[in-house]
């Protein structure tokens, strides 16, 4: 694995004195696009606010680059752009001011703020409503608006908090679309905080799970999707006799289930020659193998699987 972008260990944050928000959280965040997924109530707005500096954490470090926060946030605000799951106060003014008042905020001159306010409301597809008032735009316009003046200044890195929190499902897919080729496209750096898991499947190259404000898991997608025991899963549906077949192949050593019209076949690898012998056992059985595809948990079952183990109180 490269070197992590972000690093926070043991981070701490208590509110009162006694609600425990972030617990010894730690976490290392890879460049590309991270899905930041847990509960409601797991602590991912609160890091959020803690790496930006909104809010104080009780003890920890977060290492960005070369950077140590909270004594270097002054030099590093520049690197973040960030789009708050809060709404802008700012509704009587125009898309264009808002953005580009972001722009000269964040330290661009009033000129290339102005030009920089320009080119990302045209990239998320407000250029011919840059100058109404907020106040006329729906949900998922506004949202479109904070991640024009999350990109205003070009940041480094990209935090996202709930970005298509009360969209249509037409404007959830296009601001989806738009991380995506923000990350793979356009090689920007993004945390993306959600609940929304097929979001997460279908924007991010890593993940980050919280469960009562600490990592019950982190790693690449792929990684995150993988069985636990590494073995692989296959899909075979037929024509014929399933259970003659099935206990064929469950005598030639196959760990096999059957789930309705089809065949689990769980190998602890996926070689050739168990796929001839698949084909071998179809043909002495009689029956026809219409598909055979691996399985590949979604992440919502994954997702559930950690949380139900960390509120019993199981390891990962």
């Amino acid at each position: 694995m490269t070197e992590a972008l972000l690093t926070v260990e043991n981070m701490t944050k208590t509110y009162g004195g006694s609600f425990v928000a972030l617990n010894d959280f730690s976490c290392e965040i890879q460049t590309g696009v991270t899905g930041l997924l847990g509960p409601n109530g797991a602590g991912k707005t609160t890091f959020i606010r803690c790496l930006l500096g909104i809010l104080p954490f009780d003890k920890g470090t977060i290492q960005f680059m070369d950077y140590f926060l909270p004594q270097d946030l002054s030099k590093v605000q520049d690197f973040f752009g960030y789009q708050p799951e809060t709404e802008t106060r700012m509704l009587k003014t125009s898309a264009m001011s808002y953005v580009t008042h972001i722009g000269k905020i964040a330290g661009l001159p009033r000129k290339d703020a102005l030009h920089r306010g320009f080119d990302v409301l045209h990239y998320v597809g407000l250029e011919e409503a840059r100058y109404r008032d907020m106040n006329t735009f729906s949900s998922g316009m506004l949202q479109r608006v904070k991640l024009a003046a999350a990109l205003v200044q070009d940041p480094l890195l990209l935090i996202l908090d709930e970005p298509t929190a009360g969209m249509d499902p037409q404007g959830r897919q296009q601001m989806l679309s738009l991380i995506d080729d923000l990350g793979h496209n356009h090689d920007k750096n993004i945390i993306m905080s959600t609940h929304l898991l097929p979001d997460v499947e279908q924007t991010s190259d890593n993940v980050v799970v919280l469960s009562r404000g600490r990592t019950i898991k982190q790693g690449s997608l792929k990684s995150i999707l993988t069985r636990k025991d590494g073995d692989i899963s296959l899909i075979i549906r037929i024509s014929g006799d399933l259970n003659s077949f099935a206990n064929n192949l469950s005598d030639q050593g196959l760990n096999i289930e059957i789930d309705r019209d089809e065949i689990h076949c769980i190998m602890n690898q996926d070689d050739q020659d168990t796929h001839k012998m698949i084909f071998k056992i179809a043909r002495k059985t009689g029956v026809d193998i219409r598909t055979m595809s691996p399985y590949r948990q979604s992440l919502e079952e994954v997702f559930l699987e950690l949380v139900q183990d960390d509120t019993n109180g199981e390891q990962w």
